[in-house]
This record gives C-alpha cells, sequence and structure tokens, in this order.
C-alpha cells in the first residue's frame, strides 16, 4: 500500500517539557515534511523512572503546546501511554497508531544518543517493520552506527538543539535555583503551584 501522509511521533518522558523540546518540535513543523506531528507523554517509561505523574506531565505538555497548537493544525497530543496502565513500551505505540492511520507512513522522531542504544528495545523487530526513525543531530556529531541494526530505516537531520534538559531543571528545582527561563512561563507556573520537583 502507498503511503498518504506522513506522521511524526514525538515521544518522550517531558518530566518536565521545556525551551528545547518546543525548539525542536516548531524546527520540525516548519520543515513542513509532516501531514500529522503526535507528541507522546510517556505513561510509565520501563527504561527510566519518572519524577512527576503522567497527569502532571500531560498537563504541562498541554500547557506547553497549548500557543503551538493554534499556530500549527497538524500538532497533535496523544493521551494513548498516559491512559494505558504498566509500563510504557514504544512498539506498543506505533502498534496503536499504525491501526489509526492505515497506510500512512509513520516517523519516529529521537535523539542521536537514544538512537545508539535502539537495540536495548522491546520487539525491535516489530518496531523496524512498521516505522521509520528520524535521527537528530546536534551540528557536528557523529552517530555511531555500529551497533543500529540492520533492519531499520532511518535518516538523519541536524538541528541546533537548546543545551537544555528536563534533568537539568529538576536539579535547578531541587536546589532552589532560577530555572524559569529554561521552559515556558505556564509550565513554570504550574510547576509551583502543583509543588513539582520540589526538595523533599
Amino acid at each position: 500500500m502507498i503511503a498518504t501522509k506522513s506522521i511524526a511521533l514525538f515521544g518522550g518522558s517531558f518530566d518536565p517539557i521545556h525551551n528545547g523540546h518546543l525548539f525542536l518540535i516548531e524546527e520540525l513543523l516548519n520543515s513542513a515534511r509532516f501531514e500529522k506531528f503526535i507528541v507522546i507523554p510517556a505513561g510509565n517509561p520501563w527504561q527510566k523512572s519518572v519524577a512527576a505523574s503522567g497527569a502532571h506531565r500531560l498537563a504541562m505538555v498541554e500547557i506547553a503546546l497549548k500557543d503551538c497548537m493554534d499556530k500549527y493544525r497538524e500538532l497533535e497530543i496523544s493521551r494513548f501511554e498516559i491512559d494505558n496502565s504498566g509500563p510504557s513500551y514504544a512498539y506498543q505505540s506505533i502498534e496503536y497508531f499504525k491501526l489509526q492511520n492505515p497506510g500512512d507512513n509513520l516517523v519516529w522522531i529521537i535523539g542521536s544518543d537514544a538512537f545508539a542504544k535502539i537495540s536495548e528495545w522491546k520487539e525491535i523487530e516489530q518496531v523496524a517493520g512498521s516505522v521509520e526513525f528520524l535521527v537528530i543531530n546536534r551540528p557536528g556529531q557523529q552517530l555511531d552506527i555500529s551497533k543500529i541494526p540492520k533492519s531499520l530505516t532511518y535518516s538523519q537531520i541536524e538541528i541546533k538543539a537548546l543545551d537544555i534538559s528536563s534533568t537539568k531543571i529538576r536539579n535547578l528545582i531541587k536546589a532552589s535555583e532560577p530555572f524559569e527561563s529554561l521552559l515556558p512561563s505556564g509550565v513554570a507556573a504550574y510547576i509551583k503551584s502543583q509543588g513539582l520537583y520540589a526538595a523533599s
């Protein structure tokens, strides 16, 4: 079957979502290569722990992307992983979106650091037959392809990512250091109002 649309899937724990995420999303939306761009907050990531609940992380994604969604009609937020109990596996999400979008071309957006560990994913051969990968490299960064399964289809692009991480933001909050400039003002306000990531 010939693919009729190219649909981007951008999963992540978004713990919390920050300006680096927004920069990447807008860069990819402005590239006009996708008819639909779906952001997928992880429910219970099996490879790492999350500090904020799924409900809080989803709320922050919705706050952060509100203006973007008004501007880009192709942008969507999925509750699929948040609403499912148990560990979140990419292959389950990919299968779900494949069923929701029959015949369309699914493209999983992934950073080069995470892609270098792709062989550790569950059901990687099933993933390989269902989705292409768009690997985001920082300028000058070289992807080590030696551990990438030969069955995967992928392409690479360079995006000058902002030097921000969710871990850095959480550490700043725990240390009572300024963090507000690293994420949308609405998300910063939400974190304060809910007491998220504060030192215990």
